[in-house]
Parts: structure tokens; C-alpha cells; sequence
């Protein structure tokens, strides 16, 4: 039998016992809207708490130069930045205080960073233009603090330092404590206290600091200390590790549970058309063309069942609030609908088997 006229005969016959095929498109509906409503819904979480887990503020590595050794120089940041798990690199010294210059002491103080390397690392440049070294940018918080209308003048240190003030920022992600004060351009040929990296990925975190380590070199590590995102990789996967095995627990037994159900609907109607398919068998039919009728007739069946669910599923999960990818949703309509087509193999091979004169003897 050729395999367009096996489909016509199983669409057919679909279509004569439909008291089956609905159970099978309900069964099949149901296993797909469970599965998004659970697994899907499971998936979407682990998705938004691993985005959560790897967000700029949680992939940034610090490293500091505790007693001032002058490890963290500019030709240390200049290779740091051109490691591949480095995103951003800068060095960043201990905030200090200052205050208006025009006003003097008796102004109110904010933070100053001094950073080392290019400012646009860390902050994004809103009015005015880039500082050259010894000048600074003001936040919008710290400018109306310290008295200034604009965001240009010149602040000075308790040493009587002075910093022009050349432009206005906003601090970028994960520099928000900077958004307290000003930043000031360091002068290239100095150390700083400290180097702020932010890493690619959580996972990057442990071998950029092996290697950050490496490059300063410290005589002591008592020397230096460290805020390592490392933890965070642990806790990445150990939640992705758990999300997903409970997401595939509960994805085989809503399987497992539908092709139990749609291989008793099947074996039902085996049972009750036995006279049929022994008839078929009588008149010539192979036993593998009544095996390929049944699953196909099961699969035409699941078809529409599966497409009807995954797109109830799709509107529950997103009027819930947890959006499933499209992708996903199609990857289960036809995990389903293969599901069915294998559930049917065992009654369908039964029925295939059986002696048609048996079948068709009268009682």
C-alpha cells in the first residue's frame, strides 16, 4: 500500500470514528496545556532567575591593593582588558571627599572616584565633554548637593586639590554608587587601589581571577583582597541543575501518563473494530500497512488536540504572567504528537497479528 493512500485511509477512518479521535485530540490537548502550565512555566523561571543571577551588578570582580603596593598599574589594566572574559576593565581608587570650589569647607562634601582607564567603562557621558586626566564629570544628585546650577565649575579635595568639573554622568551598571559624587580622569602613569572587572559570565568568574591574581602578582596575598562573583556560578548551577531536573520530572510523568491513556483509547477501538481490521487482513492488507493505519489514524487525531492545547497553554502561561518562548511550545505539540504515534504502536502491532480467521469466525 502506498504511503498517500494509507494517509487518505487513515484520515478517513479518522474522520468515521470520532468518538476515538476526540478522546485521542482531548488527551492530546491536555498533555500539551499541563506541560506548559508546569514545565514551560518552570522553564520561564529558571530562565528569569539565571538572567537575574548574571546581571552586570553580579558579574563584577574586584580586586584591591590593601597596603598600597602599587599593583594594579596601567599596563595590568591594559592586558586585563584584552582577556576574553573581560567585558570592562578600569581602576578604581578609594573614594575621597570634596566640595565646591567657588564655596570652599564650609560646602556641603560628596564622593570622588578617582578611575583609571576609560571613563566610559563605567559612567555614560550626559552634558558636557569627556574629562582629560585631573578633571571630573558630576552626577546630577552630586551637583545639586554641592550648590553647583550646572554641571561645570571646579571642586576641591581637603588638600586643597582642584578638579574641574567638565561634564555631567549617569553611572552605568555596575557602578550606581557612583551616581553619589563625581568621578575624576586618573592620571595615566599612576597605581590604583583597586581593579573593577566585570566579567562575561558568572562562570568566567573563577579563571579571571585566577589570572587577574596571576597578573598583580602579589608577594603576599594577605596583600590583596577579593569580591569574587565565584559563589554565584555555584548557585547558577546548582538552581539551574534543580529547576531542571524537577522540569523533566514532571515533564515524563505528563507523558507517560497521556500515552498511557491514549494507548488504552486506541486499543479500546482495536478491540471493538477487530472484525474490521480482520476483514482488511483477509482481503490482503500486511500486517505493517494495519500497524501505519492505526498510527497514522492516532496521529491525525493528535494533531489538532495538540495544536488546540499549546495554544491554550501559550494564552494561560502569558495571562499568568510567565511567558513560554514559541519555540518551546511548538518543541511540545510535537513531542506530544510523537508521543501519541508511540503510544499506538503496541495495540496497533496486537491488531495486526491476530489470526483473521479467529477474528472473523462467527460465534
Amino acid at each position: 500500500m502506498r504511503l498517500s493512500t494509507l494517509v487518505e485511509e487513515a484520515a478517513r477512518t479518522a474522520t468515521a470514528q470520532r468518538v476515538s479521535s476526540a478522546m485521542v485530540a482531548v488527551l492530546c490537548a491536555a498533555i500539551c496545556t499541563v506541560t506548559l502550565l508546569t514545565v514551560g512555566r518552570t522553564a520561564a523561571a529558571e530562565e528569569t532567575v539565571l538572567a537575574r543571577l548574571d546581571t552586570a551588578g553580579s558579574r563584577l570582580l574586584v580586586v584591591s591593593d590593601d597596603r598600597d603596593a602599587g599593583l594594579v598599574t596601567p599596563a595590568v589594566l591594559q592586558v586585563l582588558s584584552g582577556l576574553d572574559t573581560v567585558e570592562r576593565v578600569v581602576g578604581v581608587d578609594t573614594p575621597f571627599d570634596v566640595v565646591n570650589g567657588v564655596v570652599g569647607d564650609g560646602a556641603e562634601r560628596v564622593p570622588a572616584w578617582r578611575v583609571a582607564g576609560d571613563p566610559a567603562q563605567v559612567v555614560s557621558l550626559v552634558e558636557g565633554r569627556w574629562p582629560a586626566p585631573g578633571e571630573a564629570l558630576v552626577s546630577d544628585a552630586a551637583r545639586r548637593r554641592l550648590g553647583m546650577a550646572e554641571p561645570f565649575g571646579f571642586a576641591t579635595d581637603t588638600a586643597g586639590v582642584e578638579y574641574p568639573v567638565v561634564g555631567a554622568f549617569t553611572a552605568r551598571a555596575p557602578f550606581e554608587a557612583f551616581e553619589a559624587g563625581l568621578v575624576v580622569v586618573a592620571d595615566p602613569a599612576t597605581a590604583t587601589d583597586s581593579v573593577h572587572l566585570v566579567v562575561t559570565g558568572v562562570e568566567a568568574a573563577r579563571i579571571t581571577e585566577a589570572l587577574t591574581l596571576a597578573l598583580l602578582a602579589p608577594p603576599d596575598l594577605s596583600q590583596v583582597s577579593v569580591q569574587s562573583p565565584a559563589a554565584l556560578a555555584d548557585l547558577q548551577r546548582a538552581v539551574s541543575g534543580d529547576l531542571g531536573e524537577y522540569g523533566r520530572g514532571i515533564l515524563l510523568l505528563t507523558l507517560g501518563g497521556g500515552a498511557f491513556l491514549i494507548a488504552v483509547v486506541v486499543l479500546a477501538e482495536v478491540l471493538l473494530r477487530r472484525r474490521d481490521l480482520g476483514r482488511r487482513r483477509a482481503l490482503g492488507a500486511s500486517r505493517w500497512a494495519l500497524v501505519g493505519l492505526m498510527v497514522n489514524r492516532t496521529v491525525i487525531a493528535a494533531m489538532p488536540g495538540a495544536a488546540v492545547g499549546t495554544v491554550v497553554g501559550l494564552v494561560a502561561v502569558m495571562r499568568a504572567g510567565d511567558p513560554v518562548p514559541v519555540g518551546f511550545a511548538v518543541a511540545v505539540a510535537l513531542l506530544t504528537v510523537l508521543v501519541a504515534a508511540v503510544a499506538a504502536v503496541l495495540p496497533a502491532v496486537l491488531a495486526a497479528t491476530r489470526d483473521p480467521v479467529s477474528v472473523l469466525r462467527t460465534p
